[in-house]
């Protein structure tokens, strides 16, 4: 499942080299950089048999089975069978090779009708200041979008024209399912340790009192919370919940999205760094994280090492596959604001090609992957979660996938969702991965992490002004 977790990797400078390679070339006869023009008019949202032929190219990185790619391949049959005028060609690519090809694919106008890009400056600033993607306004009002997220989530998507501007401006993507940092509990370890699956902590303070407790019952070969850190990105997902209890979720969001005056270097956000590095100093986690990989650690929690994992969403079938009727999922609970919160957004933005020629087919198209029954219902089976607030009700009969969608709800409904942080910056990333490993060794200390991060920030933010 490392589709979710390698979105948030640092390709920057892949991606504006490949966008810069786009602008200077381009389909014969235009000129450099240009895209099509943006639809306008009233949204024609059927009778799309009376278009004649009509062959819709789509790019995904969503390649995994349990995952998207059976979900979007039976939808676009259903897609097709509605509309048999309709040739509807997947296209399922590993995430870097996506992001870092479909710029000049974009701009050559024999790429995608629609392809999937990726939140933050990295890639969808990119293809926004570029004009080869086109704002999803107009269609949001016409089917009716806009009920689907909360304000600060929909922020993930928007950008000024020139794709400078982060959380403000059109709106150039939708997505499919939600995305949450679950705490993941082995129900049958978390009883032999005197607590009850049904009563667990409803406070930061209460659930870190917890975690001593265990540790002090635990033999010392055992871990508290099995942890995989080797590529980086599982310390950037477990502190969200930690940096929940102390720091705005808005706050965070603010940062990452480059508002004026945000700042990481905060006396609150020093004591959640302080909170993470007790977590290392007393033992929590497995002698070996930065080894493990992120997907191993998560395997072995599965086989019954650990009380809790902490992990995306999209990994709940690999949790579920190894513990059966003894996983169970919670957040990390909130500090003294009571807001529920962590790491977490959307899936992968899906994108309109500025230059198809059939935009409101297109539109059609993640209209139905997105909001109808069906699609949800599938996404449910393969263990996702639909983004849609108004989605329907996960199968009753499974209480495991009620709790993984409760927990996104949980989350999502109170406006917690703090976004990934190395959305940031093109170099937050491996800021963050490395600053992270000091902190939990004892290399350093949280308030050197915290100005080592806001000088990258604002490294960054200084190019965003010129």
């Amino acid at each position: 499942m490392n589709r979710h977790l390698s979105r948030h990797l640092a390709i920057a400078a892949a991606v504006v080299t490949v966008i810069a390679a786009a602008g200077c070339g381009g389909t014969p006869g235009s000129s450099p950089g240009s895209g099509g023009s943006t639809p306008t008019g009233a949204v024609q949202k059927s009778g799309f048999q009376k278009l004649g032929p009509v062959h819709l190219t789509i790019w995904s990185y969503d390649n995994q089975d349990p995952g998207l790619e059976p979900v979007l391949k039976e939808l676009s049959a259903n897609f097709e069978k509605q509309y048999p005028n309709v040739k509807i060609t997947m296209v399922f690519k590993d995430f870097n090779s996506l992001v870092n090809v479909v710029p000049r694919a974009l701009a050559s106008g024999s790429g995608p009708d629609i392809t999937e890009g990726n939140q933050g400056y990295q890639t969808d600033a990119q293809l926004v200041k570029a004009k080869l993607i086109v704002p999803l306004d107009r269609y949001i009002k016409a089917y009716g979008w806009d009920k689907w997220y909360s304000p600060s989530t929909w922020s993930m998507f928007r950008w000024t024209d020139d794709g400078t501007t982060f959380g403000k401006g059109p709106t150039w993507g939708v997505a499919q399912t939600g995305q949450n940092i679950n705490v993941y509990v082995n129900t049958q370890k978390l009883k032999q340790l005197g607590y009850d699956p049904s009563n667990m902590p409803q406070t930061f303070d209460e659930f870190n009192s917890m975690l001593a407790d265990m540790r002090s019952k635990l033999p010392k070969s055992e871990p508290v919370i099995e942890f995989g850190n080797n590529e980086g990105y599982g310390t950037i997902h477990m502190f969200g919940g930690i940096q929940a209890a102390f720091f705005s979720p808005q706050d965070e969001r603010n940062w990452i999205q480059h508002v004026p005056g945000s700042t990481w270097d905060t006396p609150d956000n020093i004591k959640a760094l302080e909170a993470y590095q007790a977590w290392a100093k007393n033992g929590y986690f497995n002698s070996d994280y930065n080894a493990l990989k992120y997907d191993q650690s998560a395997a072995e929690f599965a086989k019954g090492k650990g009380v809790f994992w902490m992990g995306g969403d999209w990994d709940a079938s690999i949790i579920k596959s190894g513990l059966g009727d003894n996983a169970a999922v919670i957040n990390i609970p909130p500090g003294q604001s009571g807001t529920w919160a962590g790491v977490g957004g959307l899936s992968g933005p899906w994108h309109i090609s500025s230059k198809t020629k059939y935009p409101d087919l297109a539109a059609a198209w993640l209209n139905y992957i997105i909001a109808s029954p069906e699609a949800q219902k599938l996404m449910y089976e393969q263990q996702q979660i639909p983004s849609p607030s108004d989605a329907i009700a996960p199968p009753a009969g499974d209480p495991f996938l009620t709790q993984v969608t409760d927990a996104f709800r949980q989350v999502a409904d109170d406006d917690g969702l703090m976004l990934y942080t190395d959305w940031a910056s093109p170099t937050m990333y491996d800021t963050l991965a490395s600053n992270f490993q000091d902190l939990l060794a004892g290399r350093i200390s949280a308030q050197d992490m915290a100005k080592t991060v806001q000088d990258d920030w604002e490294k960054f933010d200084q190019t965003l002004q010129q």
